[in-house]
């Protein structure tokens, strides 16, 4: 197959999802089609692939992002006329950072397949969990009063349904898309790289958080967990997460609880492998989210994970045989971590029984094949 890659996705799991992908699937050639190639040095290509970046209007005040939600059917359109002109047998769309839907889905006449990793949040999640922290334009949408807002919907809702296949990561997400658009999807599970993450080293006895500095990602259910922990036996704590903007809030909040927080932005990607090898528990305080790589991350690296019992979590987390699911609540997680920490043959069965589980299930090369799988179905729609 000829396919063609689209997306406009920023740094995180769901650019290592695409990676991942593209270093195995068996297409005869691969076009890349993005916004942003930079994010690419987070996660690289194959080198087989060739990339065509086209950028949006650059710029970071409010009239830019007006400008580019104004203008984003136009280049939709226009990006989906030079894929077609490329006769690629068929096209896998990923999600946009400006409107979650990508804007080519509409207008592409090439079969597509759209990997919807989640709605987008700020329709479906409460106002004051998404707009969380000080300054005006906060204040706005909370009050849902942000024209933006209603614009960034209004074009998701559009793309979405512009669809013709879909496919998603787990059945909790597959619910969520039906409820919040009416769309049904299939479900393709994903994995980790378990020859990247492998157990080794010392435990140095800290407590790992990984995820965007966003409220979405729970690292204040975290920071309030490990301060349940009596002071004595309370370990230190490392958040690691490079987009956001409430890091001056989560400080702040470590301080007054006393925990000793280190957080850390930017690191290359084997020093975060690193921390995954040291950590002695990884939290997830993510909420409701909708697959979350981060407890595989872990379970490869044979490191016990303590995970909030929602969302896609209850797909990868065996409660009490590759990891523990607890109740959002600070305090059941600080009992479930100090739990990890005080009981060695625990911690050591967590995390042998994780990475057991993720060198059985969670492979690339199935998500390959599934997508691929996919894909070829897609083109061969149309030629039947």
């Amino acid at each position: 197959m000829n396919v063609a890659l689209a997306h406009h996705l920023p740094t995180g799991g769901a650019v290592r999802v695409l990676a991942e992908w593209a270093a195995r699937t068996s297409a005869s050639h691969l076009t890349v089609y993005t916004r942003d190639a930079s994010v690419h040095e987070f996660a690289a290509l194959p080198r087989r692939a060739r990339v065509v970046e086209r950028p949006l209007h650059q710029g970071v005040g409010m009239l830019d992002e007006v400008r580019r939600l104004t203008t984003s059917p136009r280049d939709g359109k226009a990006l989906a006329a030079e894929i077609d002109a490329a006769g690629h047998d068929v096209v896998l769309c990923c999600a946009s950072r400006l409107t979650q839907a990508l804007d080519v889905l509409p207008f592409l006449r090439t079969p597509s397949v759209f990997y919807d990793p989640e709605p987008l949040r700020s329709a479906v999640e409460p106002r004051s969990v998404m707009y969380a922290g000080p300054g005006w334009r906060a204040a706005l949408s909370r009050a849902d009063l942000n024209p933006l807002e209603w614009r960034r919907r209004a074009l998701d809702r559009r793309y979405v349904r512009a669809a013709p296949r879909v496919i998603t990561h787990s059945q909790y997400t597959r619910a969520a898309l039906h409820d919040a658009y009416g769309i049904d999807s299939d479900v393709v599970l994903l994995a980790v790289d378990h020859e990247a993450f492998t157990p080794g080293g010392e435990r140095d006895g800290h407590v790992l958080a990984v995820g965007a500095l966003h409220p979405l990602k729970g690292h204040d259910l975290v920071i309030d967990a490990v301060a349940a922990i009596p002071a004595g036996q309370r370990p230190p704590l490392v958040v690691v997460g490079d987009r956001g903007e409430i890091e001056g809030e989560l400080r702040a909040q470590a301080a007054a609880a006393g925990v000793a927080l280190d957080l850390r932005r930017g690191l290359p990607f084997g020093d975060v492998v690193e921390l995954y090898r040291r950590a002695a528990v990884v939290a997830c305080g993510q909420v409701r989210e909708p697959f979350g790589l981060v407890p595989l991350e872990a379970m490869a690296c044979a490191t016990p994970v303590v995970a909030v019992d929602e969302g896609g979590f209850r797909e990868t987390v065996r409660d009490g045989e590759t990891g523990l699911l607890v109740a959002r609540d600070a305090a059941a997680m600080g009992a479930a971590i100090a739990r990890v920490l005080g009981d060695r043959q625990l911690a050591g069965r967590l995390g042998a029984a994780g990475r057991a589980d993720v060198e059985a299930r969670w492979t690339w090369d199935r998500v390959a094949a599934e997508f691929d799988a996919h894909l070829a179905a897609a083109a061969a729609s149309v030629r039947g």
